[in-house]
């Protein structure tokens, strides 16, 4: 679960992908209180592609666009599962005793990133069959909303360990077997939510202080950060697989509603309008014909 929603709700969890085509966007939609995954094409139509009477969210694409990881629930604790885009071939791939949510994949397809919630909020990494689970950041602080940088090198999470209180988190990135963990923002809110350009020059993330939210865009050694929403109630962004806008989530009404533009924060457009509340979402990336 990102930290902009969680400062957001008590106010009232991206994968890399390859330059390319945009494809249809996925998201999750509260439904009286039951959270399904849904699909937004191109054209604007949405289809249902999960009708779970529990939770399902936070859905990552593969980097060729033809799975979709997400964290289920119901009842018992949250689990990482993949499917095919069209909803087909549900297989469960974390079986641990605690929550674990907000996938990310790996560029190669073989491997998710994800958050492990417990005493010590964790980011793990695991084969998509399940198999070499290991804990990445391995640290007592909370780290949360991991985000597979597109050559496959790095993964971008955020993390409290350098606050004293351990209440603000700020963006890290570490190699992707866990070393190397360094430091990228300093602000003097939370920052959280991470996700990377398609060239992977650059990471937008979610920059928070009290019950306002922003988006921010920096480059990926964190020089040049610019905040690029003034709303105060935009989390969740997600880089288009042709780099030329961000899709994210905007408070409206006290629903969330999906909305996109261009990373200066030009072009404004809005996603979806319904009565629902909609959120965190991610772009289909269709591999450019030759």
């Amino acid at each position: 679960m990102g930290i902009a929603l969680l400062v957001l709700t008590s106010a009232n969890a991206l994968g890399g992908a390859f330059p390319g085509r945009n494809g249809a966007i996925v998201f999750n939609r509260d439904h009286n209180g039951n959270v399904d995954l849904y699909l937004r094409a191109a054209s604007g139509k949405i289809v249902r592609l999960t009708r779970w009477k529990g939770l399902d969210e936070y859905a990552s694409f593969s980097a060729d666009g033809k799975r979709i990881a997400f964290g289920r629930k119901r009842g018992g604790n949250e689990d990482v599962y993949v499917m095919s885009v069209d909803g087909k071939g549900l297989r469960r791939v974390t079986r641990a005793p605690q929550d674990e949510s907000d996938p990310t994949w790996s560029p190669d397809g073989l491997r998710l990133a994800y958050a492990s919630f417990g005493q010590d909020d964790e980011i793990g990494s695991v084969g998509v069959d399940g198999q070499g689970a290991v804990d990445l950041t391995n640290n007592p602080a909370s780290d949360l909303d991991p985000a597979w940088s597109p050559d496959g090198t790095r993964i971008a999470f955020a993390s409290n360990r350098d606050d004293p209180k351990g209440v603000a988190y700020e963006i890290y990135v570490m190699d992707a077997d866990g070393s190397n963990q360094v430091r990228l923002t300093h602000t003097p809110g939370d920052d959280g939510e991470p996700s990377w350009s398609p060239d992977g020059t650059r990471i937008a993330f979610v920059t928070t202080s009290g019950t306002r939210a922003d988006l921010a865009v920096m480059n990926a050694d964190g020089s040049s950060l610019a905040t690029i929403t003034h709303s105060g109630h935009a989390f969740e962004p997600a880089w288009s697989p042709d780099g030329t806008r961000i899709a994210f989530t905007s408070l409206r009404g006290g629903r969330g509603q999906l909305f996109s533009m261009h990373a200066d924060g030009t072009g404004l457009r809005r996603l979806t309008n319904d009565r629902y509340d909609d959120g965190a979402p991610d772009w289909q990336p269709v591999k450019a014909s030759p």
